[in-house]
């Protein structure tokens, strides 16, 4: 009975966690977009460095990161409806399986 418990209870968290990936995707603010801890603004540009601290002369707007934030965010959701889909399938297949043992 407790392992069956168990079962039902990380069934359901499995649910809730994709619900929260879903909802994270669809509404969470924007991060601030930032450049070796600086914030960057519409127009500024960020150089990358090597490992060795090298700058190797490749470069980033602030357009192409802002691009590449909200390019994610459907990529997470669909990620989230799966998990959740996921999950809630696990705890009914669950839970359809001890009534039909109870009867």
């Amino acid at each position: 009975m407790r392992r069956l418990v168990r079962a039902r209870v990380l069934h359901v968290l499995v649910l809730v966690a994709g619900l929260f990936a879903l909802g994270w995707a669809l509404f969470a603010p924007v991060a601030a977009i930032r450049c070796h801890d600086q914030i960057m603004r519409p127009g500024d540009v960020c150089s990358y460095a090597s490992l060795n601290g090298v700058d190797n002369g490749k470069t980033q707007s602030y357009e192409q990161r802002l691009a590449t934030e909200k390019s994610a965010r459907p990529v997470v959701a669909v990620v989230g409806v799966l998990v959740a889909g996921f999950g809630g399938v696990l705890l009914w297949s669950a839970i359809r399986r001890k009534d039909s043992l109870q009867q």
